[in-house]
């Protein structure tokens, strides 16, 4: 799944697909009607111009993206994966493993400051009420706790000599609410949209907009002619279909209608299906105009089909710390998501293949050097890979183009006779010897101009691939 936004540093806007990558278009600013443009006064006609001639200016050709998405209930090795921009070989890769500063309060700030000002330049054709102030959303809790969790499944993995074998958990990047966790926690611990919404997304709040009524949410900024309940419904159904728990559903609305709200009212890489069935169109419209709110504010509410028994912490994933996209537990995912511990395997020549392609390097004769993740003591997830010691990438950036489910993976070469071998999550997490080596190198110097252009806008954040091998589901 795709999920993309301007995040808190202002210089990195997420747009992406559920499977292929390029980015749409922009077209040109939408012209306000006649009538409208004679209730304003010459000046701030004048000032209007003014901006559309600077934005035009600052607008980029790019591919047109051919979108899709597939039932949740859908999701297996036929699909690609989620990607987030366009990047390229230079772009994946990062100044060093492990990387993170923790912001200040002043960098907080001034992110979300940025993040505002992008927001107000975002194309929207919502006619804005004066009195259509957000108000607070009465509670619904159920104050249910988990419950009792059976264990996760035992995985195995049958290498064979030559291959690579990856153990997956999970389906996706992993960051914000899991779609399958979200359905497993109503289903199993008898939670609401709200308890699932406040449980992945902690330290948000709800409010209602009150402005669905004035509203006109456009598809990659083009109007569509229709009402803001029937473009999330049929938003909603392309992400997770008709027949999860009704409150899983409900928690999806929320999601996806706050996501439009944090890109201006625009759908942004979040695609419709047409003819929702009622049950979609009712958790819809129970929730409608209810969003997800964070420093007065929408929050960015990212989400993935699963998230291999818990959540990744943005950083781990895309760089920025954002606070309310922190690991949470997922607990019913070992015992029930059929994503958890999927097992692929790839041979060394086809690995060669996609590594050199992708990344634009030539690598050695020494396939067990090719692949090194460094893992999240926290949640398990690679942050970062460095392949064959010639360049390190982030942990999803790689994970894309080699067409594995998620960002959390376990992999080996067998160079050997076949084995079988039990697979757990907490296996093939030591770091060699190289990365104590690279953590000694890394100098402050390094480190601070990174910091420094990702706070001035000069570098974009690499988010994801853009390319994948798999095919997409039509």
């Amino acid at each position: 799944m795709k999920s993309t936004a301007a995040l808190l540093s202002g210089v990195l806007a997420f747009t992406g697909a559920s499977s292929a990558a390029g980015s749409a278009e922009a077209p040109d600013e939408t012209q306000t009607s006649s009538s409208a443009a004679d209730e304003v006064t010459s000046e701030t006609a004048a000032e209007d111009e003014g901006e559309k001639d600077a934005t035009a200016e600052e607008e980029e050709e790019t591919e047109e993206i051919n979108w899709t998405k597939a039932d949740i209930s859908d999701y297996d090795a036929s699909m690609s994966l989620v990607s987030y921009e366009l990047t390229t070989p230079e772009m994946l890769q990062t100044v060093g493993a492990n990387s993170k500063k923790e912001l200040t309060d002043e960098e907080v700030s001034l992110m979300i400051a940025k993040r505002r000002a992008l927001k107000k330049k975002t194309p929207s054709l919502t006619r804005k009420s004066r009195n259509a102030e957000p108000t607070a959303v009465e509670l619904y809790l159920s104050g249910k706790p988990v419950g009792y969790v059976p264990p996760a499944r035992e995985v195995y993995a049958n290498a064979s000599p030559g291959d690579f074998t990856f153990v997956t958990y999970g389906w996706g990047h992993g960051v914000g609410m899991s779609q399958n966790g979200a359905n497993l926690y109503a289903t199993y611990s008898g939670w609401t949209y709200q308890d699932i919404l406040f449980h992945y997304y902690p330290g948000t709040y709800l409010v209602n907009t009150n402005s669905v009524d004035d509203e006109e949410i456009t598809l990659r900024h083009e109007p569509t002619g229709k009402t803001t309940l029937e473009i999330l419904s049929e938003i909603v159904f392309n992400e997770v279909g008709g027949s999860m728990a009704y409150e899983a559903i409900k928690a999806q609305a929320v999601a996806a209608y706050t996501y439009i709200k944090f890109n201006g009212d625009d759908c942004n890489d979040l695609r419709p299906k047409a003819n929702p069935p009622q049950i979609v169109i009712d958790a819809c419209e129970e929730v409608l105009g209810e969003a997800l709110f964070y420093d007065e504010d929408f929050a960015l509410t990212m989400f993935s089909a699963s998230s291999g028994g818990c959540s990744a912490n943005c950083y781990e994933v895309f760089y920025q710390d954002v606070p309310y996209l922190r690991s949470v537990e997922s607990d019913w995912d070992g015992a029930y998501d059929p994503h958890f511990g999927t097992v692929t395997y790839i041979s060394a020549a086809d690995m060669r293949n996609r590594i050199q392609s992708r990344f634009g390097i030539t690598l050695s004769d020494d396939p067990s050097n090719w692949i090194q993740p460094v893992y999240s003591e926290e949640t398990g997830y690679v942050t970062d890979v460095c392949i064959d010691g010639q360049m390190w990438v982030k942990g999803y950036a790689f994970s894309l183009p080699m067409g594995i489910k998620s960002p959390k993976f376990n992999v080996s070469f067998t160079p050997g006779e076949n084995t079988e071998t039990e697979v757990t999550e907490s296996e093939w997490t030591d770091e060699d010897d190289f990365i104590e080596d690279y953590q000694d190198a890394k100098t402050e110097a390094a480190y601070q101009e990174q910091q420094e252009a990702f706070a001035d806008g000069t570098l974009t954040e690499p988010t994801a691939a853009a390319e994948t091998e798999t095919n997409a589901a039509e």
